[in-house]
This record gives C-alpha cells, structure tokens and sequence, in this order.
C-alpha cells in the first residue's frame, strides 16, 4: 500500500503536505503507537471519551474567542470577506472562493450566481464607476461637475512639476496625496505652511506609491467616512489618526509598541484595527510636532503621527451612525449616486455638524470617493455600537431569500 502511496505522489509531483501523509501512514504501520486509536488510547476513561472532548472542545473555544471578529479556518482572507462568508453560511447561502489571494468569490443560491470581489465590488457597480474612483482627478471633475464641493488643487506627473509648484502653496495648508491610490498611503498633510524640505519630502513619500500626485488645499474640520450602499447611507465613522498619549515614563516608540500590543490590532486587513507604524511619514508629522520617536512624552500629551485618519494607517474607529446628521447621510448618498456608485465609501470634511446640510449649501467638502470600502471597521468598531453591512450587501444581491423569509 505504501509504495503505491509513494508512486501515486512522485508521478503527480504533490508536494510537501501529501508526502508528509504518506510518511504518517508508514509510521503507524512501522509503529502502531502512531495511528489515532493508539493515541486516543490514554484519554479513554470509563469506557469513554466524553471528558476528553469536553476539553478539545473548551480549548477550541478559547481559541475562538482569541480573535472573535475572525471565521475561523479563513483568517488569511481580508476581515471585510470573512464577515461576508459567515453571513452567507448563516443565510444558506453556498460558496466557493475562486481566488484567496484576490479575495474573489462565487456565491449562489440555487440557480441565481453572484461573484463577489473584495466583499462589496459586484455586478451591480458597472465596471467603470470603480476606475473613475480610483482615480482622484476623475472623481474630484464628476463631483464638481454635480455640483457637489471638492477641495482646490493640481496634480503634477513629475517631482520638478511638483516642487514647480511650491511659491504657489508655501504660505498655505495643504495635502500632498498620490492620485489613484487607497488606505492613506502616501499622504501628507501641512496644518501649517511647510517648508520646501518638508514639501519635497511629502512629494516623493506621494510618488513612491503612484506616478501622479495631487496638491490640494487643506479643509479644516472633522472627517467623517459615510458607506454608502444602493443610494442609502448605511453606517457613518470618526476615524481617529493614530496617535499617542504620553505618560511621562515612555519614549514615542515604546508607546506605540504598547498600543500596538492590543488582539484588535494586526496587518493587512485581517483585524479591525491596524499595527501603528513609524515609518517615514509618521517620522516626518512628529518633526513638525518637535518631536523624534525616542522622545518621552509629557504625561497627558496627545501627538498625532499622522494626519489623515484611516484606519489602514493605524487609526481608531467610532461609529457616528446614530448622531449623524441625517442630511449629511443623504448628501453622501447623493454623491455616491452621481458617480453611479452602488457600493462606496464617502469621505467628508464638517467643520461642523450642528449645521444643516443641502446641497446648494452643504457646510462639508467631499474630499474623497472610496471604491472598496473597508466593511469591518463599521462593525468591529474601537468604539460606539458598530453597524453590520454585510448582511445587507447578501440581501441585496440574493433578494429572493429576504422574500422567503417574510413569507415564513
């Protein structure tokens, strides 16, 4: 049996996995010890195996609760899918992941099939809504073009147009941002006029992400991100820059690795909050804070390391949905509309909420359009209840089984 196993392995050239079964398989015919009777052996007591799963079972639910927003056996999936495919196990919905790495799914439900990028990118959203979208330019021209207002600026293909540029915006506050890129990367922002080093240094942090960069004007103010879905707003955020609170003991680094210390927080999407990092645009705001990392910070002072607030870049989530303004929501939503959007992320600057919105006087700039939104911050929030999204996006692509289930 064995040399069979081995000829079966060598003529398809399985790897690893199938040739440490095969090995397992010698063993315990080398051995009886090894096979899984022999090992179930020592736990059998009064005839039985009962305490024996009693603890399995315990110990696999300590492991569950060690990452609870986590399906398990998917953890290598981004959060956002693996919130959508428990919420498709829980409705009956099948599934078949095409691709793990792209996070590219088949749903179906008897007949009717539908394909599933990155949780929220679907057939409803025409192909060309999300191209628009990743590119700022276009969005920044669509908005404006609907009368929705968007910040002032320019965008340069070249660090010379860019530094070209300088005598133009030296006495201003702005943002320095790549053009077609997501998740915060490559963005700077000056509260304060920065000086042709800081500037220069901005642009190339914006360059090494994209070829094109933007120049715009800075919006005072509160950024809120609005999720939009199907011309309805469905969750409003404050997203929180990263940051640090000093006690008087601790350098920056070593708050940092403390608050990086928390379970929610890990990389690439697979946990609600990012790992905090002290690269060289969190390097560059604290040296405009008169800070370096190896400071130790006053007890009680807050530095921000970076400007922009998304969580991808280590910032902290608080759900709003419920004090929001509802006139903002359906700004956001309109604006999402006009890009014929189905399922998108609206980012706005208030500088105060209090005040009504419309949109012949919106009292906000749309500052960005977010073509693949992050669902699992709205959810696994750092604080306020948190809004479940993926339910909504399943009955909306599969409506039949909302109609079954009024009708039970």
């Amino acid at each position: 049996i064995t040399t069979a196993l081995d000829q079966l392995v060598q003529h398809f050239g399985l790897g690893d996995y199938h040739q440490g079964l095969v090995k397992q398989v010698k063993d315990a015919f080398a051995d009886p010890s090894h096979t899984l009777a022999a090992q179930l052996l020592p736990h059998i007591k009064d005839k039985s195996l009962a305490s024996f799963a009693l603890d399995k079972a315990l110990a696999y639910h300590d492991y569950d609760w060690t990452a609870h927003y986590a399906l398990k056996g998917y953890e290598e999936m981004e959060l956002s899918t693996q919130m959508l495919l428990f919420d498709a196990i829980q409705k009956g919905i099948h599934f078949e992941i095409l691709d793990e790495q792209d996070q590219f799914l088949k749903l179906w439900h008897k007949d009717h099939v539908e394909y599933v990028k990155n949780g929220n990118m679907t057939s409803k959203d025409n192909y060309v809504v999300p191209l628009a979208m990743a590119n700022k330019t276009v969005t920044k021209k669509i908005l404006a073009d609907a009368g929705f207002p968007v910040p002032a600026g320019d965008e340069f293909t070249s660090l010379e147009q860019g530094l070209a540029y300088y005598p133009l915006i030296k006495n201003k506050q702005i943002v320095v941002k790549p053009k077609s890129t997501n998740f915060g990367l490559g963005i700077s922002i000056f509260q304060e006029p920065a000086s042709l080093e800081n500037y220069q240094k901005a642009l190339e942090i914006a360059f090494a992400e994209d070829t094109a960069v933007l120049v715009e004007e800075f919006i005072p103010g509160t950024e809120y991100r609005f999720f939009i879905l199907d011309g309805h707003c469905e969750a409003v955020l404050l997203r929180v820059a990263a940051n640090v609170v000093g006690d008087g003991k601790h350098t920056i680094r070593e708050l940092v690795a403390q608050k990086n210390a928390n379970p929610l927080r890990g990389h690439d999407h697979r946990s609600p909050l990012e790992i905090i990092a002290l690269g060289d645009i969190e390097q560059l705001m604290l040296a405009q804070q008169g800070y370096t990392p190896d400071d130790v910070l006053p007890d009680g002072k807050k530095v921000n390391l970076r400007r922009n607030s998304n969580i991808s870049t280590g910032g902290d989530s608080i759900d709003v949905t419920e004090t929001m303004d509802s006139s903002y929501q359906e700004l956001a939503a309109a604006m999402a509309t006009s890009m014929g959007a189905w399922a998108c992320g609206v980012d706005l600057i208030i500088p105060d909420e209090t005040q009504i919105a419309i949109k012949e006087n919106p009292h906000c700039t749309c500052i960005e359009l977010n073509f693949n939104p992050s669902m699992y911050m709205h959810t696994y929030c750092a604080e306020g209840p948190g809004q479940a999204i993926t339910p909504k996006i399943l009955d909306k692509l599969f409506p039949e089984l909302v109609a079954l289930k009024h009708q039970n």
